[in-house]
């Protein structure tokens, strides 16, 4: 089916997720890491996109489960269709229902900080890995984690409540700020963004964690995730696995990639509603996707493209939403040809941390179309204003 085609049947914007990309791009990553490394365990890393059918892919094809909340948990178990003991749970503010549904079901839970140690072992908790804070991007350390300093407490710390000190992590983050906290007065106006991180800066990490590892007797090193869509996946799992074994570090490594599955697998199918000049003679094509759907925006451009098209490029086209604001902006300037209102555009590229943290700011969320086995298909349909207002009380006894 044409692009056209499909948002004619399910409406328009629309994302379109390709199965078919998300098995290739697992198959290829951990055939990456198992080549490097003798014991290597997958978990996905849900924040990425959580969509159902990705989540079944994955689970299919024996990815283990990465979750931050208590939603994606349950997402995980119902969904995933998973064993207790391949979730691993993240996050520096886990519920006590999160906690205690971890526990009952023997996951690996996490800690950000050693007081939290405690918590977990008030819930029943018994297996559990500690994040190893590390340097951020921009100015400062990340606030993710347990300084290095208190690391060697936590053997006795997690002995003295009887839980198995099983792993320990670390995550670089792609974001940051360019001046300490203190001195900023809006966020945006400092943000940093630096992804992905070079291949030698996860090595050092990965050396740091092995050799602590070692020192407090811990058998598993879980190196988070961050890494680049393929081609890269081998170049990265060598550098990691370079500098583990490097390290002296004989025991299993735990991946959790997200992006590296999913950012390539998603686009987004969307109609022009809109041509005009600005006032200083710009083309702005006018979408009726924005950053509603698509907040990766703030980050970077995505490419923009005319589905099918062999047309030159006419002049640069400024790329706007459909929303009452004047940050709605999806491009400067788009190389896009001469086009028609109601022409179909795909913005390609966007399956990692868009849909997860889209929002119902403007209309309706789109429906989801998945290409599985070579045929699309409907696996979410479009939200309704019924959806909108479910939870509504005053709605529900009428």
């Amino acid at each position: 089916m044409s692009v056209a085609d499909l948002l004619a049947e399910h409406g328009s914007p629309l994302w379109l997720a390709n199965l078919d990309v998300v098995r290739d791009r697992y198959r290829a990553f951990a055939t990456a890491w198992r080549t490097e490394w003798p014991d290597v365990r997958i978990a996905y890393s849900y924040k990425a996109n959580r969509t159902p059918a990705i989540l079944r892919v994955l689970a299919d094809k024996g990815a283990g489960h990465q979750v931050g909340s208590e939603a994606e948990y349950g997402m995980a178990r119902t969904i995933g269709d998973a064993d207790g003991r391949s979730i691993v749970v993240h996050g520096p503010a886990k519920t006590p229902e999160l906690l205690e549904r971890a526990a009952a079901d023997g996951a690996l839970v996490v800690v950000d900080t050693l007081a939290e140690l405690r918590r977990v072992a008030a819930a029943g908790v018994t297996r559990v890995g500690i994040r190893v804070c590390l340097p951020g991007v921009g100015h400062g350390t990340s606030h993710f984690g347990v300084p290095l300093a208190e690391m060697q407490m936590a053997p006795r710390h997690a002995a003295a409540l009887g839980l198995r000190f099983e792993a320990l992590a670390v995550h670089l983050v792609s974001a940051g700020f360019d001046r300490p906290l203190a001195e900023i007065d809006r966020l945006a106006s400092a943000l940093v963004v630096k992804w992905p991180q070079p291949p030698d800066r996860f090595a050092t990490a990965a050396r740091m964690l092995a050799g602590l590892a070692g020192r407090l007797g811990v058998p598993v090193i879980d190196v988070g995730g961050g890494f680049p869509p393929a081609p890269q996946e081998a170049m990265y799992a060598r550098a990691v696995t370079g500098a583990i074994g490097g390290a002296g570090f004989e025991g299993r490594v735990l991946v959790e990639p997200g992006r590296a599955l999913v950012a390539d697998a998603v686009d987004l199918a969307c109609t022009v509603t809109a041509i005009k000049r600005l006032p200083d003679r710009r083309r702005c094509v006018v979408l009726d996707a924005g950053t509603n759907l698509l907040p990766g925006t703030l980050f970077h451009w995505p490419p923009i493209e005319v589905p099918g098209s062999d047309s030159p490029p006419a002049d640069p086209a400024v790329v706007t939403g459909p929303l009452c604001t004047n940050v709605d902006v999806l491009h400067p300037a788009a190389a896009l040809p001469a086009l028609s209102e109601g022409d179909a555009i795909i913005v390609r590229g966007v399956g990692a941390y868009q849909q997860s943290q889209s929002t119902q700011f403007g209309d309706l969320r789109p429906a989801v179309v998945a290409r599985d086995d070579g045929h699309w298909r409907l696996c979410s349909r479009r939200e309704t204003v019924e959806d909108l207002v479910a939870t509504d009380l005053a709605h529900a006894v009428r």
